[in-house]
């Protein structure tokens, strides 16, 4: 009988001591994840277009979910992560729309990990002026040049004024303060390269100013504007503004403005139509960049040297002197690109693009700038160089190999390949044609999600019948984009095999 006991209260131990140490791994592993950084966003999108998209890209990975509940009067529409305090773990920033508000703006919920709590707390919220979700966009910038990170907020509003909102992170705490809210037809921020001390974190750089450009409305010329420039005041810790002054626009036709800034996206998307190229060149220079904008297809297409980028042409909102406009990327769906444009001339725009922080392709904003429309006869004669936007009927799908043993595997829109030469890798596929030409371009994505590469290839593809078996087989030439077509390198092809088996 005493051994009896002596059997049951072993067992009895060894089961406590193996669930003390299950609970004991669950909690630290919990915490760990929750500290975890997260570089994806999650949106819930206003319009099926998005949506769709969305769905597109939360199926290619995972989709990161908030750790604080939304409260009663609230919907949560995206989340981001930004280290905005600089200090180890990431924090969450939500989207939210209030349900007992009538105004329908936006405001934004950070959410921090305690550690101490082993939780993640709701520790502030702040409103913005902006009510359009597909145009809310936040970022983590060092406006003020003092090594710490403003969160800032851009939009629209429903009246199509562009909104901003800046909230600096109060001292020794996790609460923000409101340092600018402003609407106006036109907003930007003056940034400028600072000092090789600034970047080694020697000294402070110059604050960054914020203009908010209006119509002049004492003047008779609809494309005059007012600019307000607004500068950090240290003394009131608020931007506050420091000057104004009247910018000329051109003296384009009153006929022509009429018919183009009626507060109708479809006029305006009617008079983008076409290809545009950098103002102070020729179309065809070499290195003169191109946007292509054909809202038939529901693509934009950026031409450059080197690469040509397709965008999906999403959605619109008018503005007071042109368009605003949403666009994903085709081969990368977490790309997303805002553009500003504004008529500035009867065949000319100035365009400011904005991308997702998380995933930033441009980092010198070189697509920003003005354009001029191509005349139609160049338009004609360039016809057969700049038709990226067309889609060829060559479609890929699944796994290509080489002799070599090179398999490269596709599934629209992504693709893997894998080599005994190179590292595996995997990314993003774009099929086009440059005149008779089709093109096949590669953009290889880093495990964080960012592009690492962009390959561009001559496509070459046929079939043929090996019995009751189709061998499709595709031959890839690697080359490199130019205005006038596409430039063959001296490297060797890459043929890949597929065979389908009747």
């Amino acid at each position: 009988m005493k051994r009896i006991i002596q059997a049951v209260f072993l067992l009895v131990s060894a089961l406590a001591l193996v669930f003390a140490v299950y609970f004991l791994i669950q909690g630290r592993s919990g915490a760990a994840a929750a500290a975890r950084p997260i570089a994806t966003r999650q949106v819930l999108p206003e319009s099926n277009a998005a949506s769709s998209a969305a769905g597109a890209a939360a199926a290619e990975g995972p989709i990161p979910v908030n750790h604080i509940p939304a409260l009663s009067n609230e919907v949560i529409l995206n989340v981001t992560s930004f280290n905005v305090d600089q200090e180890e773990g990431d924090e969450q920033i939500l989207t939210i729309r209030k349900t007992d508000r009538t105004d329908g703006r936006l405001s934004i919920v950070v959410a921090d990990y305690v550690d101490q709590k082993k939780a993640w707390i709701r520790s502030w919220e702040g409103d913005t002026l902006s009510t359009k979700l597909t145009t809310f966009s936040i970022q983590a910038k060092d406006l003020l040049g003092d090594h710490n990170l403003d969160i800032v907020c851009t939009g629209m509003d429903d009246s199509g004024e562009q909104t901003i909102a800046v909230f600096r992170r109060s001292p020794n705490a996790s609460a923000y303060t409101e340092i600018l809210s402003l609407s106006a037809d036109s907003i930007a921020i003056g940034e400028a390269d600072r000092s090789e001390g600034y970047q080694l974190g020697q000294t402070n750089g110059e604050s960054w100013p914020i203009f908010a450009f209006n119509q002049d409305k004492e003047s008779a010329n609809l494309l005059d504007q007012t600019k307000d420039r607004y500068a950090w005041d240290t003394r009131k810790g608020q931007y506050a503004k420091s000057g104004s002054e009247r910018i000329p626009g051109a003296q384009v036709e009153r006929e022509i403005v009429s018919k183009v800034l009626t507060g109708s996206e479809k006029d305006f998307e009617n008079f983008l139509q076409g290809v545009w190229y950098e103002s102070g060149k020729g179309p065809f220079d070499p290195g003169t960049r191109l946007i292509v904008f054909d809202k038939a297809s529901g693509s934009i297409a950026f031409y450059r040297p080197e690469a040509q980028e397709v965008f999906r042409w999403t959605e619109s909102h008018a503005t007071h002197y042109g368009l605003y406009i949403r666009s994903q990327n085709e081969s990368v769906e977490d790309l997303i690109r805002l553009m500003d444009i504004e008529l500035t001339g009867s065949d000319l725009v100035s365009v400011r693009v904005f991308e997702d922080l998380q995933m930033k392709m441009d980092p010198e904003d070189s697509w920003d700038g003005n354009y001029r429309k191509m005349p139609q006869g160049a338009r004609d004669a360039a016809a057969g160089k700049l038709s990226g936007l067309s889609r060829p009927a060559l479609r890929l799908e699944g796994p290509y190999r080489s002799q070599s043993g090179t398999e490269l595997s596709f599934a629209q829109p992504r693709y893997s390949l894998k080599s005994t030469a190179s590292p595996n890798e995997s990314g993003g596929f774009e099929l086009f044609s440059l005149g008779a030409t089709t093109v096949l371009e590669l953009v290889a994505i880093q495990p964080n999600g960012l592009p690492a590469a962009r390959r561009t290839y001559k496509a070459s593809y046929t079939e043929t019948r090996s019995g009751k078996d189709l061998v499709r087989r595709l031959v890839l030439s690697p080359a490199k984009s130019a205005i006038d077509g596409l430039e063959l390198l001296q490297e060797d092809d890459l043929v890949l095999e597929q065979r389908v088996q009747g």
